[in-house]
């Protein structure tokens, strides 16, 4: 077999990376160590990320993922995937019209789950056994995640190069004959049983960022810390918010760190902050958990996966997509508690109640925790046969 690190002609790997926080966080630690390994990689971005591979030695195709001409077209009770399925769309077209113009003979292409593959290659014509897709969570599920909402952002594209491209949430947990590199462990994937062949399950990557010297948070040590976050993507759930302000309201017990997103305007949205409360549209996730003591989370699987390698009490509000999967998973591993809004009214008394029984049965979740990360730190020490395998 041949060995990406012979420097006479290394393995040529397009990357089309993720255009979602999440997705592009877990094909970075990829695109590095696929780097290290000698092969020779290209990296179609956004300009948003483009950056963050600046110290990995890869040719980068960077694009704008400018879409706010869109995005003020939109009503403002438009769901929060409205602006994505734009930004996706745009993607999409600028993968395609990047691999129509280079003539780079290719050995392998990468690409971010999001991307429609299939219908992509009936207008690049490549050899689809040269494809793979990265997966940062599930690529199945009990749910029913297709939304033809999510098309209209790619009705563009589509009707460009006469195809049909799918809901790209849907995609991810549709059964497909390629191959997939799954960015979590065998234990922690919700239905494995029903994967393939062509699966490699190659643990998640935990990231590490640099520390951001302008956030300006302090810690009260006499209090326990509570972080609340919905992500990036599903932040704009101001009656929430208020409901865990409501709850932890002048708390002598818990100083609360609330992140909302950058789509929330604080100022607009929160006139009366408690003195134990502290609002951001941005936190260094991973460099405040290290202190949570309980962290709600919207059960993102980056945010997840920070979560359990933290150490912090969770508790899993689910927003949408695989996130209702991730949540499911923890309770079943007994690594955290899970509130449904599908089922349940999720009250300033429930959020309450739920912090203080995640606090309280924190070493019990931590037995699941351990169990969690070990089943990752296997399937990560895989990584290099399982890349050998796949680019050989």
């Amino acid at each position: 077999m041949s060995n990406a690190s012979e420097k006479t002609n290394p393995k040529k790997i397009f990357v089309a990376n993720g255009v979602l926080h999440g997705h592009f966080t877990g094909s970075v630690e990829v695109v590095r160590e696929l780097t290290e390994l000698g092969y020779d990689v290209t990296c179609c971005v956004t300009d948003e990320f483009a950056d963050r591979l600046n110290d990995i030695p890869v040719k980068k195709i960077v694009y704008s993922s400018d879409v706010s001409e869109v995005a003020k077209k939109l009503p403002p009770y438009a769901p929060p995937f409205a602006i994505n399925s734009f930004l996706v769309g745009k993607a999409t077209y600028m993968v395609m019209e990047t691999l129509l113009k280079d003539e780079t003979d290719y050995d392998y292409y990468v690409f971010d789950a999001f991307f429609d593959i299939e219908e992509m290659n009936k207008v690049l014509k490549r050899d689809p056994s040269k494809f793979v897709i990265l997966h940062t969570s599930f690529i199945m599920t009990d749910e029913n995640q297709f939304d033809n909402a999510r098309l209209i952002g790619l009705l563009w594209t589509s009707q460009y190069y006469n195809i049909n491209l799918h809901d790209f949430v849907g995609l991810i947990f549709t059964p497909n004959d390629f191959t997939k590199l799954v960015l979590t462990s065998e234990y922690f994937h919700l239905r494995s049983e029903d994967t393939d062949d062509k699966t490699y399950f190659m643990g998640p990557h935990i990231e590490q960022r640099v520390t951001d010297e302008n956030f300006d948070f302090k810690k009260d040590e006499n209090k326990k810390l509570l972080f609340i976050s919905l992500g990036t993507i599903f932040g704009k759930d101001i009656e929430f918010y208020h409901h865990c302000i409501e709850a932890f309201r002048d708390s002598e017990e818990y100083q609360v760190v609330m992140s909302v997103g950058k789509f929330v305007d604080i100022e607009q949205n929160f006139k009366d902050i408690p003195d134990n409360f502290s609002i951001y549209n941005y936190v260094p996730q991973t460099q405040l958990l290290p202190d949570v003591d309980v962290f709600i989370t919207h059960a993102g699987f980056n945010s997840t996966s920070e979560g359990l390698a933290s150490g912090a009490a969770l508790v899993l509000v689910p927003q949408a997509v695989d996130q209702f999967d991730v949540a499911r998973v923890i309770r079943k591993r007994n690594a955290g508690l899970a509130l449904n809004k599908n089922e349940i009214n999720i009250t300033p008394d429930v959020i309450k109640d739920a912090v203080n029984e995640a606090y309280n049965r924190r070493d019990e979740f931590r037995t699941g925790t351990e169990k969690i990360l070990e089943s990752f730190k296997e399937a990560r020490k895989n990584r290099t046969d399982i890349y050998k395998k796949v680019f050989a």
